[in-house]
This record gives C-alpha cells, structure tokens and sequence, in this order.
C-alpha cells in the first residue's frame, strides 16, 4: 500500500517535524493536533493508508480516537501506530498496528512506517 499519512499529534514542533521528514522520504502528510480535528477532518472524506497517533493530547486523546477508528467500518482496516512515551498500551480494546515509543529516531519511525506503507 502506498502512504498517505495522518499524524495526530498535539505537539506542534513533533508534528511538523514528523511532517518534514515523512514528505522528504516520499509520502504524503496530512496533520491534525488532536483526535477531534482528525476526526473532522476524515469526516471530509480523506482516508490515510496509515494513521500516527499521539495518545496524551487535549480535547480527543488517543484512545478516545482509536475507539473511535475502530468502530468505524471505512477506518477499521487503516493501520495506526501509537507514538507515546507511555508504554501501557496492554489491555487495549483495540490494539494498535504498532506503538513506536517516545523519543524515537527518524530510521526507527521511518521503518515501522515502512512495515505498513510504501512512500508515494
């Protein structure tokens, strides 16, 4: 599958970074700060090949959104993979594709995208 990426991420300096470095190796990037913007703006009709996730953010966190994706027929079969420093993804009702924990490196992220997606 080739990328379209979603990443949903609070920090502003994170997401733009993430967003450099996912464009210069050939994907496409859309950004959201939180899960209710992402939710807004799937609801226009963009659908990712693969979605990141921050799950400590304001108003919709990351889990809130995960149920929420996953609940969603048109958004169940996206991979997302969580970006967090918290590692207690266990239990979850609906696990992520993948957790890739905070901080990581460019080649770290860039290979666990690379398990799901292709660039552009």
């Amino acid at each position: 599958m080739t990328g379209h990426i979603l990443v949903i991420d609070d920090n502003d300096d994170l997401r733009e970074t993430v967003q450099m470095l996912l464009e210069s190796s050939g994907y496409s990037v859309a950004t959201a700060a939180n899960g209710r913007a992402a939710l807004a703006h799937l609801q226009g009709g963009s659908r990712p090949s693969l979605i990141l996730l921050d799950l400590m953010m304001p108003d919709m966190n990351g889990w809130q959104f995960l149920e929420h994706a996953r609940g969603d027929a048109s958004l169940r079969s996206v991979p997302i993979l969580i970006m967090t420093a918290h590692q207690e993804t266990d239990g979850a009702r609906m696990p992520p594709a993948e957790v890739v924990p905070k901080p990581f490196d460019a080649a770290t992220l860039l290979a666990a995208i690379g398990r799901h997606v292709s660039p552009i």
